[in-house]
């Protein structure tokens, strides 16, 4: 993914590349933002996936997310470790 992003032979400028779900990985974000790029995931089965907001309090900052959204925080003792 990010090979194709960094060498894809053309003058377009390739900012948000897409990935499957299997290319929508941690370390892959991590990448795509140092190199100044927005990593663009279709995720499979997203209907029965998760999401969880940073914080509680901050629907007002997603509006068009609450729906979807949990009521739980994301665990950020857990992404600390």
């Amino acid at each position: 993914m990010i090979e194709g992003v960094l060498r894809h032979r053309t003058d377009m400028d390739a900012d948000r590349p897409y990935t499957d779900t299997h290319g929508a990985f941690i370390v892959g974000f991590g990448f795509a933002y140092t190199l100044d790029f927005k990593l663009v995931p279709r995720l499979k089965n997203i209907g029965s996936a998760k999401l969880y907001r940073p914080a509680a309090g901050e629907d007002e900052n997603w509006p068009n997310l609450v729906p979807v959204l949990s009521h739980q925080d994301g665990r950020r003792d857990l992404i600390a470790q």
